[in-house]
């Protein structure tokens, strides 16, 4: 029987890289492939003391699931030995090699010693803060196991640029019965479900509000305004200049600013800088009057968001009758977009997070559109 291409890919990428990528759907045997690498390292090392660390977001799904196949195969090939094993301290001890075992909710563990080999199984589940601590703790070689339910933006994109993951996919399983390849295939017409577990392909996440944009350049020519929505912290001051294409049906968005903790002085400043010129118009959030009271007298052609029970929505279908293309620079706004979804789609509610240059992008195409529908008139 051929072996499973995630086994080949960490032979030959983990001697030369610092970090192997494995992403891949369903039942593609990512999991298992690691697993007889590590054995197949610890053997081909005897007595060399290598440190390996597995690790998955909570010590309950690792006992649940890779620690449990690891047992599994190890007893399954004669090489599980309960005096090797140290069920307390989560140590397993394989051809005078240590393998430890634990979830990244034991902060004692990942603020820990540091290790030869780490595998991070499910990666996609960690946060950022998490990976922050384990990688530089990593000696030589870092083992990333995912599957792509990452939307379109995620720490791992950087290593994904940097490291090209192999991507697999039920199909490239030799292990797999007939009836374990007919249950994932009756699932193709679940659009999301088969193009990341099917496919093994990424896809925005489930529920995102705004799927109609594109990277691109913004249009110079065309009449404009910015955005801007008020925050401090955590919710960040958010700034965007917008202009609309009408004849064409664009809507072109450029993040300007995005910024924790401004006083009031460093706004202005902040948003003057941002300006092309005194005259061009501010569009912002009427929460804060003496903010807004503020940058009128410094000069700054400011003027408060529509505001009307449903203004929300409709600002948002608003924008979705547009293609957006948004700024290559743009890279928070760019998150947001991949992040911002629907709480409740038919009853048209979304969740208030990620929306903060979203907001400032609907205040400024409200005004800019209502003066269209105006002038229409």
């Amino acid at each position: 029987m051929r072996a499973n291409p995630n086994y080949t890919y960490l032979k030959k990428h983990i001697p030369k890289d610092r970090v192997t990528l494995l992403q891949g759907g369903t039942r593609s045997g990512k999991t298992y492939s690691v697993i007889y690498y590590i054995i197949w390292l610890c053997k081909e090392n005897r007595g060399a003391g290598i440190e390996i660390d597995i690790v998955r977001d909570t010590f309950t799904a690792l006992k649940a699931t890779a620690w449990k196949d690891f047992k599994q195969v190890l007893i399954e090939h004669g090489l599980y030995n309960s005096e090797e094993h140290n069920k307390t301290d989560h140590i397993y001890n394989l051809f005078g090699n240590q393998i430890s075992y634990y979830g990244a909710d034991n902060p004692h563990k990942i603020h820990g010693r540091a290790r030869d080999v780490l595998w991070v199984n499910e990666a996609h589940q960690f946060p950022q803060e998490t990976v922050d601590q384990l990688f530089p703790r990593t000696r030589h070689r870092i083992i990333c196991d995912y599957n792509p339910a990452i939307g379109d933006d995620h720490w791992l994109d950087e290593l994904i640029e940097k490291y090209p993951p192999l991507i697999t996919t039920y199909k490239d399983n030799p292990h797999l019965t007939y009836s374990q390849i007919t249950e994932i295939e009756n699932r193709k017409n679940q659009p999301y479900w088969w193009q990341v577990y099917g496919t093994g392909k990424r896809a925005p996440r489930l529920g995102v509000i705004f799927t109609n944009w594109q990277t691109g350049d913004f249009d110079t020519s065309l009449p404009y305004c910015y955005g801007l929505d008020f925050g401090y912290s955590p919710d960040p001051t958010a700034m965007v200049r917008v202009a609309i294409d009408s004849k064409n049906k664009r809507l072109y968005l450029d993040e300007c600013l995005y910024a924790n903790e401004l006083s009031v002085d460093q706004l202005i400043e902040s948003v003057k800088s941002n300006l092309n010129s005194a005259r061009d118009l501010v569009v912002c959030d009427t929460n804060e009057k003496r903010t807004v009271a503020a940058m009128a007298k410094a000069r700054i052609n400011v003027s408060k968001a529509l505001k009307y029970p449903g203004s929300v929505v409709d600002g948002i279908r608003d924008m979705q009758d547009y293609t957006m293309i948004v700024t290559e620079q743009s890279k928070n706004l760019k998150k947001e977009l991949n992040n911002y979804v629907w709480n409740d789609k038919k009853a048209s509610i979304p969740v208030d997070e990620y929306n903060h240059l979203c907001d400032a992008a609907r205040y400024a195409s409200q005004r800019l559109s209502l003066k269209h529908r105006k002038r229409k008139k």
